[in-house]
């Protein structure tokens, strides 16, 4: 009834297109999850138990002992009706952690996969920048020999280096947004655009790139000119 109050109106339940009695609504409460996964959540209608059975109940207990309350509500159930069953008891953590379990197995999956492609990405970032890099050792030799330093030849190389690396980025970027937005879509996931997330791969990526600009442009700064214009 959107913003009426709802003390008092009635409503009553389609079965097969058929009707069912009229029920009087006598209190609202506080909104909960019933199913996790439903989005928006459905309403919820709360009935008497007398008014609309079912073949089992569920007990929600609070206690801070979990041994001393089963023993105790078993005792009560069996003071009631000793061929009553008590069953599937658990705590509320194991009951949410049951329902949730294959996100617990894909979420492994997925982040052991994501972890396989973030070291194949390193590892050839690393090697394309590495094997570029090394062919430059004689243009290395070469401006040292004219009077270049150490210092300034890794400059000049960790500038080029960045400049691929920022293009490389931006454009890897560039498709992950679109993605991200694509997978968006699928239940369970958290944020497609988690900054966090972009940032600290990003970064790492960027690490690989200029550790492996750094290293073999100071193993060639290393070497004597004549050396270094004599590789090949």
């Amino acid at each position: 009834w959107r913003s009426r109050d709802a003390i008092g109106r009635r409503f009553r339940f389609y079965e097969k297109d058929k009707p069912g009695e009229w029920i009087s609504v006598i209190g609202v409460s506080g909104d909960i999850v019933q199913q996790a996964f439903d989005a928006p959540a459905d309403p919820v209608v709360f009935l008497p138990y007398r008014q609309d059975s079912y073949d089992s109940m569920a007990l929600l207990i609070r206690s801070g002992d979990n041994s001393t309350a089963l023993s105790a509500v078993r005792h009560v159930v069996r003071a009631l009706d000793q061929d009553l069953p008590l069953f599937e008891v658990s705590t509320l953590r194991e009951a949410v952690a049951r329902q949730f379990w294959f996100l617990r197995v894909f979420g492994t999956v997925f982040l052991v996969f994501a972890g396989i492609a973030l070291v194949i990405a390193s590892v050839g970032i690393y090697a394309v920048m590495a094997h570029a890099t090394g062919r430059r050792t004689q243009e290395i030799g070469v401006r040292m020999a004219l009077g270049a330093t150490s210092k300034s030849i890794l400059r000049l190389v960790l500038r080029r280096g960045v400049v691929q690396l920022g293009a490389g980025l931006g454009l890897g970027l560039l498709a992950a947004f679109p993605s991200a937005r694509a997978m968006a879509a699928l239940p369970f996931l958290s944020s497609p655009s988690d900054p966090t997330l972009f940032v600290a791969v990003g970064a790492l990526l960027a690490a690989v790139g200029l550790f492996a600009c750094w290293l073999p442009a100071r193993r060639a700064a290393a070497l004597h000119p004549v050396t270094a214009i004599r590789n090949e």
